[in-house]
């Protein structure tokens, strides 16, 4: 399969959402970007809003991969920006928790980390016709107190509170869609021992204690010891090893 490459990105200052623009004309390739989205949604339907200005959302759309490879493909978006976050010329401590938030250090009044913060999420739709539109929204400028969720922080708060140059964002979007490409390739390859030992490396939720909250209202308490060849994660309890391939995960603190 020939590697994907992307058309230029459409560019509009505010949006309904980005993913139903592009599930409209799913072609691969199509990159979809607003500073603003008026209904934008996250994973299990839950709503993604920020100010106007302080956010960013982009919705890439990918040619299909094997159905049991499926479960990685937000994965490995979510691994994408975590990557292009750290590499960036206004680095920040990206990582991520399972399945596909991206989290960056809280900072205490005396500058010590106080765990983390979801920074971006990802939501990805199958179109159609196969292809795979993989929406991502991240918290850019926002203050604290334009913060969706106490436990949200956002790319400015990281970096000391001044606001971003237009250039933190055309540079991030640049190497994101740059890794995403090359992680989709690695899935199209089914070079699953490369995507998951960058996942797990990446991946705050591995060696955590953690409470999963399972799709049917269950909880699951235990370690989080991996992923498997699905993206499912990996928890070992007091009833054995369990596995999870949806849900939310609750990081629990150390004692």
């Amino acid at each position: 399969m020939d590697t994907l490459r992307w058309a230029a990105p459409e560019h509009h200052e505010s949006v309904g959402s980005t993913n139903e623009l592009a599930l409209a004309d799913p072609r691969p390739g199509r990159v979809v970007v607003a500073d603003h989205q008026t209904a934008g949604r996250g994973r299990r339907g839950r709503v993604w809003s920020s100010p106007p200005g302080t956010g960013m959302a982009i919705s890439a759309v990918v040619p299909p991969v094997a159905p049991a490879l499926m479960g990685w493909v937000p994965l490995v978006a979510g691994l994408a920006l975590a990557e292009g976050l750290r590499a960036s010329r206004w680095p920040v401590d990206a990582v991520l928790k399972w399945p596909n938030d991206v989290l960056l250090p809280l900072r205490g009044a005396g500058g010590e980390d106080r765990d983390h913060g979801k920074v971006a999420g990802v939501l990805a739709q199958v179109a159609r016709d196969g292809s795979i539109v993989v929406g991502t929204g991240l918290n850019v400028d926002h203050e604290t107190d334009q913060l969706p969720v106490p436990a949200a922080t956002s790319w400015r708060l990281v970096r000391g509170g001044a606001p971003l140059p237009q250039a933190a964002r055309e540079g991030l979007l640049s190497d994101y869609l740059d890794r995403l490409a090359r992680w989709h390739e690695a899935l199209t390859q089914e070079d699953l021992r490369a995507v998951r030992t960058a996942y797990q490396g990446r991946c705050a939720t591995i060696g955590r204690a953690v409470v999963v909250h399972r799709p049917d209202g269950g909880r699951t308490t235990g370690t989080a010891v991996g992923v498997d060849d699905s993206g499912a994660l990996l928890v070992e309890g007091e009833a054995g090893r369990t596995l999870h391939h949806a849900g939310d995960v609750e990081h629990l603190r150390s004692q």
